[in-house]
């Protein structure tokens, strides 16, 4: 069967391998990277379905970081309550936004938001927020409707747990439980999606899930030797590559 593979395949291998070592590290990107990579090769829902899968035990793997998956998701889904609300809430609005918005317009502000959050971190301005119910509602209907928007949601989610001097195993658990709540609800929607990939659709995913598996779990490893300084400054250039790219993509297509 791998003899069926073209070089697209391997690409998309590959690329895979690069973003489960980043979601490893950083606790996003996985995603993102693989999304857009396989979207070059086949059609968009063929990605998505694609991702879905690897992505939801990526994100369970995930959530065992400083404990167990229930005790986690118990745990962080009782702190974090409203921030979880709000962002469905918000998601569903950002939904409908995009129906009547330009998305050019919706990404050039994603970019050049998370671009002047990443630069006011390096000054003496840098942007704090409260840790209060109040303020993780108000953030996290605004990553919702962000992210219903442009399906980058984690990016503002880092912003407010950033901000308001979360540790680096905490903001990955929280991106996670984010995430799985995403892909749990498209995994159900894109089901006669994935039951319908040809063997070699088959074959790739398993290979995905496999190689993706090792490289979180080597991901995971770098990030437990990482300082919370360093971990905080990969963040930040991850929100400002992202930033970027959405700039370019919504100036591209103006």
């Amino acid at each position: 069967m791998l003899s069926q593979f073209d070089n697209n395949d391997w690409v998309i291998i590959v690329f895979f391998v690069l973003g489960a070592l980043l979601h490893g590290v950083t606790g996003l990107g996985y995603p993102i990277v693989g999304t857009a990579i396989i979207a070059s090769f086949y059609e968009l829902k063929v990605a998505v379905a694609m991702v879905v899968v690897p992505c939801i035990v990526l994100n369970l793997i995930m959530l065992r970081t400083d404990g167990t998956i229930i005790g986690n998701i118990l745990k962080y889904g009782k702190e974090y309550f409203w921030l979880f609300l709000t962002s469905f809430v918000g998601g569903i609005i950002g939904v409908k936004l995009l129906l009547l918005f330009a998305e050019s317009y919706l990404k050039i502000f994603l970019g050049m938001t998370l671009i002047f959050y990443v630069m006011t971190q390096y000054t003496k301005y840098r942007i704090r927020f409260k840790k209060d119910n109040l303020t993780m509602a108000i953030f996290g209907f605004i990553a919702g409707v962000v992210g219903g928007v442009t399906n980058a949601i984690v990016a503002f989610l880092m912003i407010y747990l950033l901000g308001t001097g979360r540790t680096k195993h905490e903001m990955v658990i929280v991106n996670n439980i984010s995430i799985l709540i995403t892909k749990i609800i498209q995994i159900v929607m894109l089901a006669p999606v994935i039951i319908g990939f040809d063997d070699k659709k088959m074959w790739l995913l398993g290979i995905v899930i496999f190689i993706s598996l090792f490289f979180v779990y080597l991901g995971s490893y770098i990030r437990d030797k990482l300082s919370q300084e360093i971990f905080n400054h990969a963040i930040a250039v991850m929100l400002l590559v992202l930033g970027v790219y959405a700039l370019w993509q919504g100036v591209r297509i103006l």
